[in-house]
């Protein structure tokens, strides 16, 4: 089953990207560095892809499975990663200092100021339809860890509605860790517990795997 295994890297990527992001923060003079923001953009995208390939391993291996609603939620999951992943991918060529074409709706900064939102909302969507249809055979495991995911998602989303709301004020985009230093560091310890919230899912939902494994083979 490959989707034990992509789930432990999103978990070192989880904890790789947000360190990252905690670190800048904290002391923003790093990024003064060019192949400090290159590095960092890097991983950040490697994180994002790993992520859509989770996903797209859970719908084979585990939702393909469950009924119909379940399927389709998740697909609207797939599509929430997948619009993100765009975002990042497209700072690739300033990674590697290389020119390409980018099309001019990536480009805009209404895209990536609205595509987390949209994004992090199918997401709630999902883990909210996910509580919902858990098995009785795995509600122990997974009941609380999905509840889990749920607040910290919803942390998230609210993080994205203050960065929407801000470009719409201002009309520059920014991510929080670029806004005024106060903001950047006080929503640091909310953006920590989110982070917990959402790796205490992952984190629980890979020791499941082996019981459904089992059920499934036997």
């Amino acid at each position: 089953m490959y989707l034990k295994k992509i789930t432990v890297v999103v978990i070192v990527g989880i904890i790789a990207s947000f360190s990252m992001r905690a670190f800048g923060t904290i002391f923003p003079q790093v990024f003064k560095s060019l192949y400090m923001v290159k590095a960092t953009i890097l991983v950040n995208t490697i994180f994002i892809i790993v992520h859509l390939l989770f996903w797209l391993t859970f719908y084979k291996e585990y939702a393909s499975f469950k009924n119909a609603l379940f399927k389709k939620t998740c697909i609207l999951a797939i599509i929430g990663s997948a619009a993100v992943s765009l975002l990042y991918i497209k700072k690739l060529p300033f990674v590697f200092d290389s020119a390409v074409s980018i099309p001019a709706f990536l480009l805009n900064p209404y895209t990536d100021a609205f595509v987390p939102l949209m994004s992090s909302f199918l997401h709630l969507v999902f883990f909210i339809v996910f509580k919902k249809s858990i098995e009785a055979e795995e509600k122990e495991m997974l009941d609380k860890p999905i509840l889990s995911i749920i607040v910290g998602i919803s942390f998230f989303l609210c993080f994205h509605m203050i960065v929407l709301f801000n470009f719409i004020a201002t009309n520059q985009f920014k991510w929080l860790e670029h806004m005024p230093r106060a903001i950047a560091v006080g929503t640091l310890p909310v953006l920590v517990i989110a982070v917990v919230l959402i790796l205490i899912f992952y984190y629980r939902f890979y020791y499941f795997l082996d019981s459904y494994l089992n059920r499934k083979t036997t």
